[in-house]
């Protein structure tokens, strides 16, 4: 148990993955703008297989779409045991000269359950905008 008797599993259970694939249940996070950025929606906004359908005409949502999900854990191979690796890598690239710059955090739907919030802090926000999900893996998986 953790501090004041929380089980520290059911607290990493509870996390929001902010770059979670396109699936029924799932929530829109956020679309993909002109300037290569993720502009967050102002609510996270349900998506069921109607809604996916539509926006797969167009090719793999994830390529211009975020979505969010409950975080996988261990379910997840963007997990390395302790921690989502996504995060952690986006902002050591952000930090390679010639990166983007960093700007104010931006408004989101999730960042009170955020597990890459929650992992990194504030640093995460301006970071998690440049991130489009990869489907490359998922595009495998499902061949």
């Amino acid at each position: 148990m953790g501090p004041g008797g929380e089980d520290p599993a059911a607290r990493s259970a509870s996390y929001a993955c902010p770059s979670a694939p396109a699936e029924p249940g799932a929530g829109l996070l956020g679309v993909l703008g002109p300037d290569g950025k993720i502009h967050n929606l102002r609510s996270l906004m349900p998506v069921d297989e109607d809604f996916l359908a539509a926006v797969r005409v167009r090719g793999a949502p994830e390529e211009r779409m975020r979505f969010s999900n409950r975080c996988q854990t261990s379910g997840c191979s963007q997990w390395t045991g302790t921690r989502c690796g996504v995060i952690d890598r986006a902002i050591k690239a952000m930090e390679a000269p010639g990166a983007p710059p960093r700007s104010d955090l931006p408004p989101c739907s999730i960042r009170g359950t955020c597990r890459w919030f929650a992992q990194v802090g504030a640093k995460a926000c301006p970071t998690c905008a440049y991130i489009v999900t990869d489907t490359r893996q998922m595009n495998v998986a499902a061949e």
